[in-house]
């Protein structure tokens, strides 16, 4: 039988401003390239720094050799896509290894463990995409996984 989750109360906060104009940037520049784990890259593109609401966005670049591997991995709530740039190299999903190289996509189901590696001779540079994190609250996120999503008669 489906465990049925509970409805949870939304507050809203007013926004100052012109809400018909809610970013704050447009271009974000490369010379804001901040040091990542790993190698060099941009920390996430997100809501703080131009007001994106629904996707954030980054890049890394990680040179030859370099990367977690299948012995570091990690996981998070999102799903995330990724475009190679340059370089070629390999990411662990779970108990699987999937090669790529420039000009493939890559894809990250949510709460998939995973690990990047580069296994190329020159350095690797991934742009990618993933909706914003929603802000935890109640139990914490949801592993989408385990639930039938059901549409509401209105």
């Amino acid at each position: 039988m489906a465990r049925k989750v509970e409805k949870r109360a939304l507050t809203f906060e007013e926004v100052g401003g012109d809400v018909n104009r809610y970013w704050k940037r447009i271009v974000i520049s490369d010379e804001e390239r901040a040091e990542l784990p790993g190698g060099k890259g941009w920390s996430y593109i997100d809501t703080e720094v131009c007001g994106a609401l629904t996707i954030n966005a980054g890049s890394f670049e990680m040179a030859p050799g370099a990367g977690s591997g299948s012995s570091a991995l990690h996981s998070h709530s999102q799903e995330e896509f990724s475009y190679i740039l340059a370089g070629k190299g390999w990411i662990a999903v779970e108990d699987e290894i999937h090669h790529f190289q420039a000009g493939d996509f890559v894809f990250v189901p949510a709460f998939a463990r995973h690990g990047w590696m580069n296994d190329g001779e020159e350095p690797l540079r991934v742009l990618f995409f993933r909706p914003i994190k929603p802000e935890p609250s109640g139990d914490g996120v949801f592993d989408l996984r385990r639930f039938t999503i059901m549409e509401r008669d209105s």
